[in-house]
């Protein structure tokens, strides 16, 4: 280990740090050679030192061919490792003479190097959907408290996750094809776009050119091939087994309605499509529209001894909403997929929206609480924390539509601002404060609420 060390410190001295840690440390997998390697290179990261020496060592990591979870745990240590801190409004105070300003020591800032290390970091454990939660986050961090080789980092390897997942077409929005891109990036981009528009009257040799140009020949070979064959058929869903409804006698709108609702459910979460939806909304419509239909439970209602069919039906139409909703949420099916003006499915909707609403405000509350009370969180944790609200409420408005949308903001406006507040003005983390505020200033706009946004824009002028 010794020699290796030696030999790293002759290069560094010869090549200069940055070179060093790019095309010798990180390739290799050397982990803790790179974070302290980038951690003298002060003009690599000279804004977030410790987040960028934690970032190269991440990505040194993820190049290792085995999984090394003392490394990890050691690299994200570091991450959260604490360092002295003074209150600017104190730090005034003892310029002007007025007072001694109290040096306290909490966890450094976390900033957007850090951000795509913790995802890089999370990947290596396995967790593939929470590092594109988390490269994807840098998204609302300001230009100022994300290094470009952060946002470059993020980008390849959200590119290349969507690849592996055949999601061509967020490939190619990752991706355009420009000169200055590196090498992997713009192949993905250029096969994204072969794949996705067909291969008639298109030249072979810029693809060639791009697979020429890019790292791993031998790895990117089949794919670069893969893009030059045939006009790219999109992957089909696989085919489920087909599914017989029971037979219907015509005009029997219960018996059409049932058997509908129980073809509907044997589909699964990932059958269910939104004109599945309107379909058997539609059924549902008719039957308890139906003075007919309506009727008839009354007549079977007498036959067992019952006296009050209203009762009877309402809990049917209960359990009907009931199931509509589960198969809405289980789904993922976008209100826009599935709103329709059948009372059936406005009752389903409503129902969706009230069970939403109850539960982000049940989050919200809990994260002021937490402010309240000054439970800290790491900083990490603190960033998963609003991560998790974000994305729960950016659920539930995809599902349930703008009106729930411009329902829910008012208290996760004022629960994420309490947190960002606090983080900005007590723990020191600006960055994740500003992105916190980013993303209220561009909810508040697409709700209209203009008194919202008027103060998330006061708040970022604050800085990072």
């Amino acid at each position: 280990m010794m020699g290796v060390a030696a030999l790293v410190a002759g290069l560094l001295a010869l090549l200069g740090p940055g070179l060093v840690i790019r095309w010798v440390l990180i390739p290799l997998g050397l982990a803790r050679l790179a974070f302290h390697a980038t951690s003298l290179a002060d003009w690599v990261f000279a804004a977030d030192r410790r987040g960028g020496a934690v970032l190269a060592g991440a990505w040194a990591l993820s190049r290792s061919r085995r999984h090394d979870e003392d490394t990890a745990a050691w690299l994200e240590e570091k991450l959260v490792a604490t360092v002295p801190w003074v209150d600017p409004d104190e730090l005034a105070k003892a310029a002007l003479g007025e007072a001694e300003p109290v040096v306290v020591r909490m966890i450094a800032p976390l900033r957007g190097a850090g951000i795509a290390a913790l995802a890089l970091l999370t990947a290596h454990r396995g967790d593939r959907a929470g590092a594109r939660a988390l490269f994807e986050s840098l998204s609302f961090l300001d230009e100022r408290a994300c290094p470009s080789v952060a946002r470059q980092v993020a980008t390849r390897w959200l590119a290349a996750e969507a690849a592996s997942r055949g999601d061509w077409e967020r490939v190619a929005a990752l991706c355009p094809v420009r000169l200055w891109q590196s090498g992997d990036a713009r192949l993905l981009g250029a096969v994204a776009r072969r794949l996705l528009a067909g291969a008639e009257g298109a030249s072979d040799l810029p693809l060639w050119l791009y697979w020429l140009m890019a790292p791993h020949h031998a790895a990117t070979l089949p794919l670069v091939r893969r893009a030059l064959g045939p006009r790219f058929e999109r992957d089909e869903p696989a085919a489920s087994p087909e599914l017989h409804a029971v037979p219907v006698v015509e005009g029997d709108l219960w018996g059409r309605a049932v058997a509908l609702h129980a073809t509907t459910l044997l589909k699964g979460d990932g059958g269910v499509s939104g004109e599945d939806l309107r379909r058997l909304g539609g059924a549902w419509d008719a039957v308890f529209d139906e003075d007919a239909a309506v009727a008839e439970v009354r007549v079977r209602a007498q036959a067992i001894g019952a006296t009050r069919a209203e009762v009877a039906v309402a809990a049917m139409r209960g359990a009907v909403i009931e199931d509509m909703v589960s198969l809405i949420r289980g789904a993922g099916i976008p209100r826009a997929a599935w709103e329709d003006l059948g009372e059936t499915l406005s009752r389903s909707h409503r129902r969706l929206r009230d069970e939403l609403l109850a539960e982000l405000e049940l989050i919200a509350g809990r994260l002021r609480e937490r402010v309240d009370e000054a439970r800290e969180l790491p900083a990490p944790d603190e960033w998963r924390a609003w991560m998790a609200l974000r994305a729960r409420y950016e659920e539930a408005a995809s599902l349930a539509g703008m009106e729930l949308r411009r329902l829910a903001f008012p208290k996760v406006n004022s629960d994420v601002c309490h947190l960002a507040v606090w983080l900005f003005n007590q723990r020191g983390q600006r960055a994740l404060s500003n992105g916190m505020f980013r993303w209220l200033l561009a909810e508040a706009e697409a709700v209209g609420d203009e008194r919202a946004a008027e103060l998330a824009r006061k708040n970022l002028d604050c800085g990072v």
